[in-house]
């Protein structure tokens, strides 16, 4: 009569397979194993997975059945190390042996194991069990010391964020490009401070952003790419900060702009009314939001939230009479024709030394980079020869990969230098010109765009309103006397009066 056996094979790695430790090659030995020993196989494992986790769902699996069926009594797996190489399992594999009476075998070397062996075969069993666990550690360790080299060469040690892709033949990642305008969307929208990452979540996704699994990119998720360095060239790896060859999807410059954001106390409100002045104007005198209100169903008024408590000073203001607030602004920053014509030309003429200047620094900052590379070589050069204690080492190591991250930024911010700078600037100069022509005839949506284009928000104190300017709109408000003190100060430089 033959007796009931159970059949567990596992592989780790496409390199075992080709090792001949391919699931099949297992699976065919164990049946011979079992035909020549008059065993019948009740039940096969098949898996991949790793022997030296603490926890492996498959084998677990397994040892609960063996215990469950005492009419099973033999246990058959292709070596030693197929079976396990940590102290967690071997403790299993042993309860089943001395508790649960089953034997152990090994089709490829024909050894077995029961309770009745003898103190010099559990020994050796002991041995197996050590020399797998050793090999084990021996190859993490090895793979991990192959991926901390691949991140110092700058090189992502693991899967690509969204955004990326993995190159499996440079092993490197490059810029997805169905998904890098999402991404550089995110990060321009919650720099505004004008977004929630829900609401992020919610526009994103109605323009099409997906996950590679063509799942919702949730909150959380939005939230995880924001706060991810790789995005502009940097990446954290197993507790360590390096710097990438990769390509960078947003300035180093814009990556902090959101880190502020999302680390202050802002936060959006999702305008449920659309009422157009909305998340454009703070309390000058507890800095909380002014919010639009409909009264009666007929007026609309904007008022503190009050959320810090209510206080005197500001009170409700209709949404007609805030538009007409808002026209004092717009027209400081409205030039007339002659000034414009002379910016112009200054413009002009500055702009002519200003790319050869970049030019000059960017030459600068890649010389500065390659010292500092050279120093962080001889650094490792003086740790391999322990000519340097470790804790200066470590300290030194960490501040000129700081340096090189920093030079890096710059250089890439330097990289996005407009060389139509010049044109620019006239079709802006062009636009003040007409600034408040255009914010009187236009509508209330149409106004709210102008206001944010040329400020990022506005303060309301004492019935009067305080931007803050974006560039270049900042020096224009300044007046023709304030840009004059930004220029040369002979005769030909200055501004018509």
């Amino acid at each position: 009569m033959q007796e009931l056996a159970l059949l567990y094979v596992r592989v780790s790695s496409k390199e075992q397979e080709k090792e001949g430790y391919s699931l099949d090659a297992q699976e065919k030995l164990g049946y011979k194993y079992a035909f020549r020993n008059n065993f019948k196989i009740v039940k096969c494992w098949k898996v991949s997975e790793s022997a030296w986790r603490k926890q492996r769902k498959v084998f677990n699996l397994m040892v609960d059945y063996a215990k469950k069926h005492s009419e099973i009594e033999h246990i058959i797996f292709d070596v030693t190390d197929r079976m396990t190489r940590n102290d967690f399992d071997k403790l299993k594999i042993y309860t089943l042996i001395k508790e649960y009476d089953k034997t152990i075998h090994f089709s490829r070397t024909n050894k077995r194991f029961n309770k009745n062996s003898n103190s010099d075969d559990e020994f050796m069993f002991d041995i197996e069990v050590a020399v797998a666990k050793k090999m084990s550690n021996d190859i993490s360790r090895k793979a991990k010391m192959g991926l901390r080299e691949k991140a110092e060469q700058g090189f992502y040690p693991s899967l690509a964020p969204i955004g990326y892709k993995n190159n499996s033949t440079t092993h490197s990642i490059y810029i997805d490009e169905e998904k890098v305008p999402y991404i550089k969307r995110v990060f321009s929208l919650m720099a505004t401070g004008s977004y929630s990452l829900r609401m992020l979540a919610d526009k994103l996704y109605s323009q099409g952003f997906r996950s590679r699994n063509g799942m919702r990119v949730k909150k959380c998720g939005i939230g995880l790419i924001l706060k991810n360095p790789i995005y502009y060239g940097a990446f954290r790896w197993n507790g360590g900060f390096y710097q990438g060859n990769h390509t960078p999807i947003v300035s180093k410059g814009l990556f902090d702009q959101v880190q502020s954001v999302m680390n202050g106390k802002f936060r959006p409100s999702i305008q449920k009314n659309n009422f157009a002045f909305n998340n454009l104007i703070i309390c000058g005198i507890c800095n909380c939001k002014i919010l639009g209100e409909r009264k009666k169903n007929k007026y609309t008024y904007y008022h503190c939230t009050f959320s810090k408590g209510r206080h005197n000073g500001i009170g409700y203001i209709r949404e007609e009479k805030l538009a007409v607030m808002f026209e004092k602004p717009i027209k400081n920053i409205t030039i007339d024709e002659e000034l414009a014509a002379w910016l112009i030309r200054d413009i002009k003429e500055r702009t002519k030394g200003t790319l050869k200047l970049e030019k000059n620094r960017i030459l600068s900052l890649k010389t500065q980079y390659k010292k500092i590379s050279n120093r962080l070589s001889m650094l490792y050069d003086a740790k391999f020869d322990k000519e340097i204690d470790e804790g200066i080492f470590v300290q030194k190591e960490k501040d000129y990969k700081t340096q090189l991250i920093e030079i890096k930024s710059e250089i890439d911010n330097s990289n996005e230098i407009n060389p139509n700078c010049y044109e620019d600037a006239q079709k802006i100069l062009e636009l003040s010109k007409r600034l408040y022509s255009l914010y009187i005839r236009a509508n209330y949506e149409e106004k709210t765009k102008i206001l944010k284009f040329v400020a990022s928000n506005y303060t309301l104190l004492n019935a009067s309103l305080y931007p803050t300017y974006r560039k270049p709109f900042d020096i224009l408000a300044k007046g023709p006397d304030r840009i004059t003190m930004r220029g040369r100060r002979d005769s030909n430089s200055r501004p018509p009066a």
